[in-house]
């Protein structure tokens, strides 16, 4: 079972709970949630169709063209490791009475992007919201009337606050979409093998057949590994 480390602490009407899914035996989970905070037209673009085309082509052209699969990988595998970061650690406050929620997420040590820092948004502000559970964690999932923001999106929940968080959506008006089921579940299992062959495993493996043209994906690789590593088990 996955362990993880959770808190709340209810004081008149704000509710403010701490989440903590850190180390590198936990990443498979992060990278897995991360993608689930993809619409799916986004994630067949950006992590599907793009990589498997520049797959094609260097396969079928062979030579430099691998290059640019090999630069695509490693930016798009840079950014899915970073940007599940905010799973590490996040703490989450939010007023029932006026529906601001704020979000403050711990990112690894070290990392590359900017930690403990306060995100900020209105329930009010927000048109859905589901509920997504993998390995006995529960994520929420803010759908926003822009498809992209800086407000937050995605964050963890206690068993114990989900009840009192769902009154709150309703309070405000926000529509709670059907809880995701096994299929769902499926789903983001699948997104999470699809990203780790086409961005992680065949680019890996091109190092072998085009050494030359791969050099930007092996950079990425250590560079990954080493913050991984210096993060924990």
């Amino acid at each position: 079972m996955i362990s993880q480390s959770s808190s709340a602490d209810t004081k008149t009407d704000v509710t403010s709970w701490t989440t903590e899914l850190g180390g590198l035996r936990r990443l498979p989970l992060r990278v897995a949630f991360n993608g689930a905070d993809f619409s799916r037209l986004m994630w067949w673009l950006v992590f599907f169709v793009i990589p498997l085309s520049l797959l094609s082509v260097a396969v079928l052209i062979g030579g430099e063209t691998a290059f640019f699969y090999s630069m695509y990988s490693a930016i798009m595998i840079m950014g899915i490791l970073q940007t599940s970061e905010r799973f590490i650690k996040m703490a989450v406050e939010l007023d029932h009475t006026s529906g601001d929620l704020v979000s403050t997420y711990h990112m690894g040590n070290p990392t590359l992007f900017r930690s403990d820092r306060d995100v900020a948004t209105s329930l009010n502000d927000v048109e859905e919201a589901s509920f997504l559970s993998l390995a006995d964690q529960t994520m929420v999932r803010l759908y926003h009337e822009k498809s992209f923001t800086d407000k937050p999106t995605a964050f963890f929940i206690p068993s114990d606050v989900e009840k009192q968080f769902q009154n709150s959506l309703h309070r405000h008006d926000v529509t709670i979409r059907k809880k995701l089921d096994e299929d769902t579940n499926r789903w983001v299992w699948g997104r999470f093998v699809a990203t780790a062959l086409l961005l992680g495993i065949m680019p890996f493996s091109a190092i072998f057949i085009w050494p030359a043209a791969s050099w930007p994906f092996l950079v990425s690789l250590v560079v990954n590994s080493v913050f991984l590593v210096r993060q924990g088990w």
